[in-house]
């Protein structure tokens, strides 16, 4: 099927099938949220969805390129996971007397959320509030049921726990580092990944992205799956198209973190050139190997660049020479999935400020 035509039926089964079980699954937890003891944590969760609401319908997407029997429990999986994810986020961004254990501790729900026989812990052990009535072990069970019916899930289960791990390391490491800890940082980057070096905050960045957990994830639907399969996909999203996801989260959020006073992935970049010509290179790289994997691939690589540049603050004046590389590198598929999510954010409120960074550079 030609790719535009690949395009309008994906974007079809998006909004016909994936979009109202994504949003049934959305309310779902939403009245669970409600139900959460602690004033403080129910905030906590209930500000998540509300303010995360593109990263919900982002996850859920993935279910669009799936044979109808799965959309509708593969989008309650990933909109459950991704809701897990941006509420232990927003919990380990509140102050702790030892922020890293915070971390780890926290998203050690995320690893149990995929592995069936793993016990829950003390998810709040180095947090100040405690009582959420069972809301995050709930998230967890119901992600690891959905996740262990997948047919292929064994064929995937190291790969996808694998990428969850580099995940911990990057909300208790990465994005906790001081300056003294760049010059390990760089080392460690630099036996990462082969090819183009990456700069350590590139590689970070990696570590800090989804994208390649749910991709693995839909490809357990397949019951044919294969190990060659799997390593062909990793090579997508490991690290470039997770690096370019983090990085352009970073780019719609530097004009408010610059307001805040809070640092940013890209002022690790020497000049707007050289942020330009670095992201333009991640887009390329991605674009590269989506094109050695099935096609729908690259209907998700444009789906999540559209997603970003469709937010007003990827064309502030700061801003819109990366963008428009990234757009350019990212191949003609961007450009209507763009128009289609700058006309989703219509009727939207304009995003509210945000009130932490993704990353924290301490000195």
């Amino acid at each position: 099927m030609p790719t535009a035509l690949a395009f309008a039926a994906a974007t079809g089964r998006y909004w016909f099938d994936v979009f109202p079980a994504a949003h049934s699954e959305i309310r779902r937890l939403r009245r669970r949220a409600h139900s959460i003891p602690d004033p403080v944590l129910r905030h906590l969760a209930l500000d998540a969805q509300q303010h995360k609401w593109a990263c919900l319908e982002g996850a859920a997407a993935f279910a669009t390129f799936l044979t109808r029997p799965h959309r509708a429990s593969f989008a309650h999986l990933l909109v459950s996971l991704q809701a897990l994810l941006d509420y232990v986020d927003t919990l380990m961004e509140q102050p702790s007397d030892d922020p890293a254990a915070n971390a780890r501790q926290l998203h050690q729900a995320f690893l149990v959320a995929l592995q069936p026989d793993q016990p829950h812990g003390d998810y709040y052990r180095h947090h100040s509030h405690h009582q959420d009535g069972g809301y995050l072990a709930h998230l967890a069970d119901a992600c690891r049921a959905l996740a262990q019916a997948l047919p292929s899930y064994a064929v995937v289960a190291d790969t996808v726990i694998r990428h969850a791990e580099r995940m911990v390391f990057y909300q208790s490491t990465i994005n906790l580092a001081t300056t003294a800890d760049h010059p390990r940082l760089a080392q460690w980057a630099s036996r990462q990944t082969s090819g183009p070096a990456l700069h350590w905050w590139e590689a970070g960045a990696a570590c800090g992205s989804s994208l390649a957990i749910f991709a693995h994830l839909a490809a357990a639907t397949n019951p044919t799956l294969t190990p060659a399969e799997v390593d062909a996909i990793d090579a997508l999203y490991w690290p470039w198209a997770e690096t370019l996801h983090i990085l352009l989260d970073s780019l719609i959020d530097r004009a408010e973190d610059r307001e805040t006073g809070q640092p940013n992935l890209l002022d690790h970049y020497a000049s707007l050139a050289e942020t330009t010509e670095r992201l333009g290179l991640l887009a390329s790289r991605t674009a590269k190997h989506a094109r050695e994997v099935a096609p729908h691939h690259r209907l998700i690589l444009a789906g999540m660049v559209a997603l970003y540049l469709s937010d007003e603050q990827a064309w502030i004046a700061s801003a819109r020479p990366v963008s428009e590389s990234i757009l350019a590198a990212t191949g003609t598929l961007a450009k209507p999935a763009l128009l289609l999510l700058r006309a989703r954010r219509l009727p939207l409120r304009r995003r509210p400020p945000r009130r932490h960074s993704r990353f924290v550079a301490r000195e």
